[in-house]
């Protein structure tokens, strides 16, 4: 009776097709995520925050598959990180400001206060460290901004303000400004304020400015892509040549209504390059890991950007520079 042995490759040839088949499967789930939606879905933006870190894993995975010398698996995977941070990345507009001749330079500091329990104290050092012509704040409150223009000793340095905020836990917004505002109106598109306003910035002329909080995706996804789409469509009917739309936006470039959004106008964090420096969650176990937080302008050139955290809130201030041109200028395509 012949004795027959089992060939030791074929189990691991095996497990080496089943490797590739996940790797394939996994990177071109995660190269199409950034490009879905479905409406009432909202494990798909939520998982979309995520394509970041999602995209590294991808890279650690093509290292675990070049340590088992499954070459096709580690090209997959390496390929699927690539296709799926591309879209997630700040979109920077080289040679975009050719058409723009600088007059002045502004800084605009936007914050979420999560639901006004961030330090007025410490937001108070970072404006006066900042000194930006305009603070917008989101989810704050009317006693948070009387901490801050008069305990806190700004009232002089920003003496100018959107109207009076809704009460509620996240619903204020405001608009604290050094200069003169007027032609105040909301922008649509959200539960909580969002509003609007020209401050006659001196140097520069009219510069609109508008405070936007859309509503979170995780409980209301059809109405965070509805809000994050009529701000849209309100950024492109608003004639105003020199526009700065900041907040939270509850979406981070990895969302494809944030993209649409965005398309006409600059990132203020374009002034640091594409990679999209996290802004939330502050404050918590797990690391900020999405950039929600943003600065968009027209009419505007990015020079600096950077993130701070404050004491007491789970989102990271964002202040960015701008350089302010003497006509409209669009980014480039």
């Amino acid at each position: 009776m012949e004795n027959t042995k089992a060939d030791p490759a074929r189990p691991r040839s095996g497990r080496r097709v089943a490797w590739t088949m996940f790797a394939i499967t996994v990177s071109a789930a995660a190269a199409v995520l950034p490009h879905l939606e479905i409406r009432g879905v909202a494990a798909i933006p939520v998982a979309q925050a995520l394509v970041p870190v999602g995209a590294v894993g991808l890279l650690v995975l093509a290292g675990v598959s070049l340590v088992l010398r499954s070459w096709t698996a580690a090209a997959a995977f390496v390929l699927g990180a690539v296709i799926s941070a591309i879209p997630t990345l700040t979109p920077v507009h080289a040679g975009a400001g050719a058409g723009c001749e600088v007059r002045t330079s502004a800084t605009i500091l936007s914050f979420n206060a999560k639901f006004a329990d961030a330090d007025p104290a410490a937001l108070s050092d970072l404006i006066r460290d900042t000194e930006p012509i305009a603070v917008v704040l989101l989810e704050t409150s009317e006693p948070l901004i009387d901490a801050v223009l008069i305990e806190h000793g700004l009232a002089e340095a920003l003496p100018h303000r959107s109207r009076e905020v809704s009460p509620g836990p996240a619903s204020g917004s405001v608009i604290l400004s050094a200069y003169p505002l007027s032609d105040e109106e909301d922008v649509p598109g959200s539960a909580f304020d969002q509003v609007s306003a020209v401050a006659a910035v001196p140097g520069a002329g009219d510069v609109r400015i508008a405070a936007v909080h859309p509503p979170p995706p995780v409980w209301q996804p059809n109405a965070w892509r509805d809000g994050l789409d009529d701000i849209a469509d309100w950024v492109r009917d608003t004639p105003d040549d020199t526009l700065i739309v900041t907040g939270d936006f509850n979406a981070s470039f990895a969302h494809p209504a944030l993209r649409r959004l965005a398309s006409g106008l600059r990132s203020g964090a374009e002034a640091t390059g594409p990679i999209p420096w996290p802004t939330w969650p502050e404050e918590k176990v797990v690391p900020a890991f999405t950039a929600i937080d943003h600065v968009f302008a027209r009419g505007a050139v990015p020079l600096g950007w950077r993130t701070i955290a404050v004491e007491g809130s789970d989102h990271r201030a964002v202040i960015a520079e701008w350089g302010l041109c003497t006509g409209h200028a669009d980014p480039a395509p």
